[in-house]
């Protein structure tokens, strides 16, 4: 690593813990889902939240309450599916929750919920299917209807249900009437959405089921922490390392079809020349296997079974975008090679500003999507590998080899990513000194420091901000305007999240307890510390405060986030 950064153990477990998961990931094997293995996970998930949260509250009843109301509020936000006398029947479950989960790690609740949940929404397109058929949508009269019901009671009975399912569609038929469709397609537009959410929570597995029900029992916690099953953890790994192995196409799932939206520059697919946008694949064939059926499948499912590892043979069954009958097939063979995510990573530009005097001040844009960092183990800072800050720090040259006048970094829509980049990034812009303090549950204060006197650039700079800016982002704008090194820009404030999540691999701490499992546990992204600015001050709640405010549609009645 470079000596220009040094990071603190604690930072440094955090990284680990990441580059553990994403290293091992393509390793673990998709079998199905068993008993045994699911009671361990969440087992293992309720201990860890309990003893590793910064409130070390373990699950009690209390808990359990709010638990079960989050799963029920995840599955059914609006509060228009289950009814009353459902919900009187789920609260039977309320009395052993706790023991069932921390001790048993029963989870048939789950289940038993979302069981309802589908036959209530199967209900729900019943009946949205007979009104569009028979009822006349007439909007000559007043009429007033509440859209955002997260707070309204639960209707008492199928009756009640029906006649807010009714609201709720004559207010989607509006919009569609009022952006100029025709009845008849009005009528097709709602029924295959309606019946595009049956099927899609149909085709949710256990481990989805799963999912669900454990990041509910995370949130009880802490709004940041999360359960992560394998296929997340999967997208979390890509995300930070901008590339993943597969055929680079990105593909979108329309009227149960598996559709190509845009194939990658370099990648196999295009490679091919066999394959474009509007394709519809239909089936997958693993190199010796049977073919796979993909038509109605999930598409988190249809990407994991073109996923795989560099080398390896996939075959598409295709029905061209050009295609004048459906029936006809082409299979496309592709070998699986490493995608690079270019248009995720920094990228500048220079804006030519009028001076007034017939000159021109050059202006440098930095756009920072995330914190990425090559996990894998791989980069070694190579030019192709992935890092925010050797990125940033190859276009910083490129901008004072063309001879900017000032730099514009913006971080409007930067989520965070990997700590140790923050700091990284923050030292090309400073001498040295801390950029980052964290702070554990017993009280012990650890510092994230640039120790490099060398400053890649030291010019006019400005720091894009919004209201989505969070995380690593309000590390480096915080760190910037307390050194003065910076102006902030932007929104009100920042998302406003002062803490640090670790990311817990379980099939590691399974394998250590001996616990069983056949399918990849996934990972649990726990908050374990409190970050701090260089002054001392934290950006949880009131996030970063820009120097200078520009009211934005983002910042219109942004508030603090928990």
């Amino acid at each position: 690593m470079n000596p220009r950064y040094r990071i603190t153990r604690a930072l440094t477990i955090f990284v680990l813990a990441i580059f553990c998961t994403a290293a091992s990931l393509a390793q673990e094997t998709s079998a199905t889902l068993d008993v045994n293995t699911e009671a361990n996970i969440t087992v293992v998930t309720a201990s860890i939240l309990g003893s590793s949260q910064f409130a070390h509250h373990p699950l009690d009843n209390g808990l359990a309450d709010a638990f079960l109301d989050r799963f029920l509020e995840a599955l059914d936000g609006n509060r228009m599916l289950f009814l009353q006398s459902d919900m009187d029947e789920f609260a039977t479950y309320r009395a052993t929750l706790a023991q069932d989960t921390l001790v048993a790690g029963d989870d048939r609740a789950a289940y038993a919920i979302f069981d309802r949940y589908l036959k209530r929404l199967g209900q729900r397109v019943d009946y949205i299917a007979d009104r569009l058929k028979t009822a006349t949508f007439d909007f000559t009269g007043d009429a007033l209807y509440t859209l955002d019901r997260k707070s309204a009671p639960r209707p008492r009975d199928l009756a009640a249900a029906r006649e807010l399912w009714w609201q709720q569609l004559r207010f989607e038929y509006l919009q569609e009437k009022l952006n100029g469709k025709q009845p008849e397609q009005i009528a097709t537009t709602l029924g295959n959405r309606a019946r595009g959410v049956l099927r899609d929570m149909q085709q949710t597995s256990r481990a989805g089921v799963l999912e669900i029900y454990l990041t509910a029992l995370a949130h009880v916690y802490d709004p940041h922490s999360d359960y992560l099953g394998h296929e997340q953890m999967n997208e979390f790994a890509i995300s930070m390392n901008l590339s993943l192995f597969g055929i680079g196409a990105k593909l979108l799932s329309v009227d149960g079809y598996c559709k190509i939206v845009e194939l990658i520059a370099g990648g196999p697919a295009a490679r091919s020349g066999k394959l474009g946008p509007g394709d519809r694949i239909v089936a997958v064939t693993q190199d010796g296997m049977e073919p796979v059926d993909v038509v109605n499948m999930p598409l988190a499912r249809i990407v994991e079974l073109i996923r795989g590892p560099k080398g390896s043979v996939v075959t598409l069954s295709v029905i061209s975008a050009s295609a004048v009958d459906d029936t006809v097939r082409k299979n496309v063979r592709l070998v699986r090679d490493e995608i690079k995510l270019e248009d995720q990573r920094a990228r500048a530009r220079i804006i030519d500003f009028p001076t007034g005097k017939g000159g021109m001040q050059r202006i440098g844009v930095i756009d920072l999507p995330s914190f990425y960092a090559d996990l894998s183990g791989g980069g070694n800072g190579n030019e192709g590998s992935a890092s925010a800050t050797a990125d940033v720090a190859r276009l910083l040259q490129k901008l004072k080899a063309e001879k900017v006048q000032g730099i514009a970094l913006d971080l409007r829509l930067n989520g965070g990513g990997v700590l140790d980049e923050a700091i990284n990034l923050t030292g090309l812009f400073i001498t040295r000194g801390p950029v980052v303090q964290t702070r554990g549950p017993g009280g012990d204060i650890e510092v994230g420091a640039d120790t490099d006197p060398a400053v890649l650039y030291g010019g006019p700079l400005v720091v894009l901000t919004s209201r989505f800016s969070a995380s690593a982002s309000e590390i480096v704008a915080g760190a910037l305007q307390d050194y003065g090194r910076a102006v902030i820009v932007g929104d009100p404030s920042t998302f406003g999240k002062g803490t640090v999540q670790s990311i817990l691999r379980l099939a590691v701490l399974m394998d250590r307890s001996g616990l069983h499992y056949s399918y990849d546990p996934g990972a649990l992204k726990v908050t374990m510390r409190k970050f701090y600015r260089p002054s001392g001050s934290s950006t949880q709640l009131k996030g970063v405060v820009p120097d200078i405010v520009i009211p934005s549609l983002s910042g219109v009645g942004a508030g603090h986030h928990l």
